[in-house]
């Protein structure tokens, strides 16, 4: 579903490879970014602005012969905030990927992602006290996963599985420790071409969460989370294209004193093109997430609308209308928390050359609570 978001109109930059030998490839790029923040700690009261340069190479080895294909990504992202040092932060993200195509019936891909990065101040478990702290939060996350896939594309059935492991673990000693937690996953998905490039869709998703520490007098947040759907996806039909899947999920606790949760699921992404040259989009999902320092977990729904258009060959812009609803679960009476957040952003690209893109834009978010501070 998210590769059906409304990034199609954004400026494409065609990074060349350079040929290594053996089939091998290496491929640099390198976005830099400037902007202007009127509030970095997403603060209620005081806030803080700041002109912030962010600059960010990539490099990619890949290979492909045909039958598997290899790829190792080197990402580093440093932001420099003119204003507020406190807020400066130098990111890395490590990636890579193999993929096995034994016949058109048998496919194997595996994926790792190490990422050395960090949380803003005012987002995540900082919310509502970005000043209050002296540099944002550090953390280190890994993820590992292989996804077998059985039948071919153009067959009637296709049966995949997919199983993985992501652990993520904060830097702040004693501070931080409640949040480390690591998560073992699951999916198996069965698709069914009923032709006219429709598909019938059933999944099935698991969960294992489990935190690394408790403190006394807390109860654990260890869980299973399930969640079963089914759906369609459909390609130029009627100059559309979408996948719509629906269900239900179930959150259930190792700790007797939080209360276990069952209630609907629902991901959807359609894109309607009217002309070549203008889309729209609307996704919009339900689902769990952990929670960032209040109660159980947090049920968010989330709507995203999107234009893109190419109003001449280079030059192309996208508009975004993005709106979501975190429901904290597990409140005491009359400590509900409830978090509506709306945000519009509007960007224009121009493709100067091949290798060379420009863009401008602006965003503007806004958020609600029903607590002060927030």
């Amino acid at each position: 579903v998210s590769t059906l978001g409304a990034a199609g109109a954004q400026a494409q930059v065609e990074a060349a490879s350079v040929k290594l030998g053996s089939g091998i490839e290496f491929t640099p790029s390198l976005n830099m970014d400037f902007q202007h923040d009127d509030n970095v700690t997403m603060a209620e009261t005081d806030e803080i602005s700041s002109p912030i340069a962010v600059i960010n190479p990539n490099f990619r080895l890949s290979a492909d012969n045909g039958v598997s294909a290899y790829n190792l990504n080197y990402s580093l992202v440093r932001g420099e905030y003119f204003e507020s040092e406190e807020d400066n932060y130098t990111d890395h993200l490590f990636s890579g990927g193999a993929g096995w195509e034994f016949n058109d019936r048998n496919k194997l891909e595996l994926k790792g992602s190490l990422t050395d990065g960090h949380e803003p101040r005012g987002t995540g478990f900082s919310q509502g006290s970005g000043n209050a702290i002296s540099e944002p939060d550090r953390f280190k996350q890994n993820d590992i996963n292989g996804k077998y896939t059985f039948g071919a594309e153009s067959a009637k059935g296709q049966l995949s599985l997919l199983l993985g492991t992501d652990d993520k673990d904060y830097e702040g000693g004693l501070r931080t420790a409640g949040r480390d937690r690591g998560t073992d996953y699951g999916t198996v998905a069965f698709k069914y071409n009923s032709g006219s490039r429709t598909k019938l869709l059933a999944e099935i998703d698991r969960r294992d969460i489990g935190y690394d520490f408790v403190a006394d007098g807390q109860n654990s947040l260890n869980s299973t989370e399930m969640r079963y759907q089914v759906g369609v996806s459909w390609e130029g039909t009627a100059k559309t294209t979408g996948t719509v899947k629906v269900g239900g999920r179930t959150k259930e606790f190792e700790s007797a004193a939080r209360e276990d949760f069952t209630g609907p699921s629902w991901e959807v992404g359609v894109r309607w093109s009217p002309k070549t040259y203008s889309a729209f989009d609307l996704n919009t999902s339900r689902r769990s997430s952990e929670t960032d320092g209040v109660g159980d977990f947090i049920d968010t729904t989330s709507y995203t609308f999107g234009w893109s258009h190419q109003w001449a060959e280079r030059l192309t812009s996208q508009a975004t209308y993005d709106y979501s609803i975190s429901d904290y679960q597990g409140e005491a009476e009359g400590q509900e928390r409830e978090d509506d957040t709306s945000s519009f952003g509007l960007q224009f690209n121009y493709q100067m050359r091949r290798w060379l893109a420009f863009k401008a834009g602006v965003n503007l978010s806004d958020k609600d609570s029903n607590v002060s501070g927030f």
